[in-house]
């Protein structure tokens, strides 16, 4: 009885590996072109500003700017930007500026970081957008507080001003204010594609989550050469 119960154990895992394995070659196999771009996109850089992921930054400690410069999520960006300034569409920025009369939680590890560096104040060069992804002439760059990027940032009138219906969101932290943002812009009825090689975080394990995991409930994830085909 023991070895029938094993046999049949073994035919389980078995078939679900096989299964898996099916899963995997159809996702492989699956064509890039299956989606169509809806409305008119705009890009969105979050929080890609000299204080994060910078690695002179003050927050540099965290980690976010060393997994920004091994995850070459700068070349994707810049691919990006490229793309999009080609085709004349928005480019947007939006940079943590922390609001000088802002009172903190007593909860939560992020807080206390915040509350004793005094970081990204307004005027400083931590709000600076990084020189590997800078603006040009004419792009917006707005403050937003404190993760999501439609929090006191005035980004809803300016995606109005410009037509954009659908979010191309990219940027640091996916765990953090990328996940926020995609939940709020979702709540907001934007439609969103969160290119899934564009951002990045201090912790693998949450970027992971919250890409693989999270973020697709809202959004489409796709890699970002498959966003710019699609312009």
């Amino acid at each position: 009885m023991k070895k029938d119960r094993l046999k049949k154990l073994a035919g389980e895992n078995q078939f679900g590996r096989d299964n898996r394995l099916r899963l995997k070659h159809e996702k492989e196999d699956r064509p890039m072109s299956e989606w169509k771009m809806v409305g008119k996109p705009g890009l969105i850089l979050i929080h890609m500003q000299h204080a994060i992921t910078h690695e002179a930054g003050r927050l540099a400690f965290v980690g976010h700017a060393k997994a920004t410069k091994e995850s070459g999520i700068i070349h994707r960006q810049q691919s990006l930007l490229k793309a999009f300034r080609a085709k004349k569409l928005p480019v947007i920025y939006v940079n943590a500026v922390t609001d000088p009369k802002a009172t903190f939680s007593p909860y939560g590890k992020f807080y206390p970081v915040i509350k004793t560096s005094g970081v990204n104040l307004p005027g400083s060069k931590d709000i600076e957008v990084i020189e590997d992804v800078a603006p040009q002439p004419g792009e917006p760059v707005l403050g937003n507080w404190i993760f999501g990027i439609f929090s006191n940032s005035g980004l809803e009138k300016v995606l109005k001003e410009k037509g954009v219906t659908t979010l191309v969101l990219a940027g640091v932290a996916t765990d953090m204010a990328v996940l926020t943002s995609v939940v709020q812009a979702a709540d907001l009825g934007y439609d969103q594609i969160v290119p899934s090689d564009a951002s990045t975080s201090a912790n693998p394990t949450a970027h992971d989550a919250a890409m693989n995991i999270m973020i697709p409930a809202m959004a489409l994830v796709t890699p970002t050469d498959d966003v710019i085909a699609h312009l």
